[in-house]
Order: C-alpha cells, then structure tokens, then sequence
C-alpha cells in the first residue's frame, strides 16, 4: 500500500546531522508536529521563518540558520505508526518503574495527564515511540528507557 507521507527531520548544518522525529499524513500534521514539540520543551521562538526549497521541501527556521526543521514528501509502502493506545495497568506501571528503577520526578508515558500524552503523540506520530522515553512531570522526554538500562 504506497502512500505519501510528510517526514520531519531536525537538521544541524554545523556537523551535516539529521534526526528524524516522524511521519505525517499532511504537512500541515508536520509542522503542527513541530510546533508541539517547542510548546512540550517550553522553546518560544520569536523569528520563525518557513521557506520552500527547489526540491519542495519545507523549512522551518527558527533563529540560527545552522539548524533547521525540514520537512520532506516521500512515498513510503509500509502503513503509518499508529497513534492509538491502551493506558497500562496500575501493576504494570509499578513492574516497569521497577525495571527501570525511576525515581518520584521520573514518570512513565501511561502516568503523564493526558494533556501531555496527546502533545507527545501529536509530536512523535507513534505510539510505541513515547513509550521508548521517560518524562518529567510535564511530559518532557529525559531519557531514552533503553539508555537507563545500560546505565544499570
């Protein structure tokens, strides 16, 4: 099933690196995406400049030229992430702080209000992604769970 697909990528042109953060269906889910994402972090950029380039792309600059928001129209095969979910259990929770032995100002997706479960969910376009971090009491993502079991 082929369908098209608007991809956001943080880009820093210092050191040519690019992150992708997610996948949309319009452009519009992309740059809504973006502007999630500084409202999660707290980042209020004043000159915000979105401008098209040759290849279609759109990018939105927000202050340093060397960083940008890039969003890119590609064609993809497989199905979009979903953005559903089921809250866990109170038992599960409790099993995964465990796993991960998270501190009282470390919080799990399924504990956040679900004010800040929605922005993250707009922000990732994935489901199982906010799951892959821990949060701050008001959603900001801290740390990759993964990472934390290195840690240990």
């Amino acid at each position: 099933m082929k369908q098209v697909v608007y991809t956001n990528y943080w880009v820093n042109r210092r050191n040519k690196s690019r992150k992708e953060h997610g996948s949309y269906k319009t452009e519009e889910d992309a740059v809504k995406a973006i502007y999630t994402w500084w409202e999660i972090h707290k980042e209020h950029h004043k000159e915000v400049e979105q401008r098209r380039t040759n290849t279609g792309a759109l990018e939105i600059m927000y202050g340093d030229d060397n960083y940008v928001y890039r969003i890119e129209k590609r064609t993809i095969n497989e199905p979009l992430p979903p953005t559903t979910y089921r809250l866990k259990t109170a038992g599960e929770i409790h099993a995964e702080r465990l796993r991960y032995q998270l501190n009282d100002e470390t919080f799990l997706f399924d504990e956040l209000a679900e004010p800040y479960r929605d922005r993250l969910i707009v922000a990732m376009a994935d489901s199982k992604k906010v799951r892959d971090y821990c949060y701050t009491i008001n959603g900001q993502p801290i740390i990759k769970l993964s990472d934390i079991k290195q840690l240990h």
